[in-house]
Formats: structure tokens, C-alpha cells, sequence
């Protein structure tokens, strides 16, 4: 195996690591009855999305987030969904600009914040058989993808003040 490979195989674990300590533990904020809750790991899927290229970014949104809802009391019914919807949120950034903050990626936030919205929503609605019940969930629910959008453009300007795509 080539160092390249190699260093992209251990960026993707650790943004898997960092995705599922942030979703799991940090700022960990419930906020609706199906369980739902605050928090910063899709900050940093879009910050992998950003990095790796799109494959790599997929898998460390995947794991980190399932990890995160397997070890969370009630959200292994969430596994699966999560296991689908993570990985899309990646697919509408770019890791081939020279900053991460871009155009493509700045409106990628929105596109990413509505894609989970949408899949959680439509998730709930399978798990509970109920669309009202999920329905519920979008006002509070959107506070996720906003917090995240705001963290994500936060330390993507903060990485890219040190450079940090010239140095991986």
C-alpha cells in the first residue's frame, strides 16, 4: 500500500473517531420525542467531505454516525437510516478546491442540512409508521443542520487561516 493510501485510510478513521465523539458526547442536546438531539458530528462530515475524497468521507460519516446511535440509549433503531443518509450528506461537497471554504461548499451546507432533514423525517415516519410523528420533528430538528452549518463554516475558516489543505 502507498502512503497516500495509507494516510487517506487513517484520516478516514480518525474523522470516523472525531464524528462519532462529537455526535455521541459533545454538545449532545436533545430535542424532540423520537430522540432526536443536537449535536456537532455532521460539522465534521462536511469537514471530511471537504478533505478526503468523496468515498473515504462517506465511510467516516457512516461509522462515526451509526457508532454514535448504536452506543446511544434507543438509537440503534437509527443504525440503518443513519448508514444511508450520512454518507449523502457528503456527496455535495468538494475536496478539489484549494480552501475549504468555496462556493460549492458553503451552498453544500444547505443542500446537506435539507438531504438529512428530509432522510431522518422519512426514516421516523418508516420506524414509527406515523408521517405526523416525524412531521413534528422538523422545526426542532432544523436547529441541527443550522448549528452544524454555522460550526462547520467556523472551523473550515479557522483551518483554512493554518492552511490545513497545503499540509495534509
Amino acid at each position: 500500500m502507498n502512503n497516500k493510501k495509507t494516510k487517506l485510510i487513517v484520516l478516514t478513521g480518525l474523522f470516523a473517531a472525531i464524528i462519532f465523539i462529537t455526535t455521541a458526547y459533545i454538545l449532545h442536546i436533545p430535542t424532540g420525542p423520537n430522540g432526536e438531539y443536537i449535536h456537532l458530528g455532521d460539522s465534521f462530515i462536511y469537514l471530511a467531505a471537504c478533505l478526503l475524497p468523496t468515498p473515504y468521507a462517506m465511510v467516516a460519516g457512516a461509522v462515526g454516525g451509526a457508532l454514535s446511535d448504536a452506543l446511544s440509549p434507543g438509537g440503534a433503531v437509527y443504525v440503518i437510516p443513519t448508514l444511508i443518509i450520512k454518507p449523502l450528506l457528503t456527496i455535495f461537497f468538494t475536496s478539489k478546491s484549494k480552501k475549504l471554504i468555496c462556493t460549492r461548499n458553503v451552498i453544500a451546507v444547505f443542500l446537506a442540512g435539507v438531504t438529512g432533514l428530509v432522510g431522518y423525517c422519512i426514516a421516523t415516519t418508516i420506524i414509527t409508521g406515523n408521517f405526523w410523528v416525524a412531521l413534528l420533528d422538523v422545526p426542532l430538528g432544523s436547529l441541527q443542520p443550522l448549528g452544524c452549518g454555522i460550526a462547520f463554516i467556523i472551523f473550515a475558516f479557522a483551518l483554512d487561516k493554518m492552511n490545513i489543505k497545503k499540509r495534509l
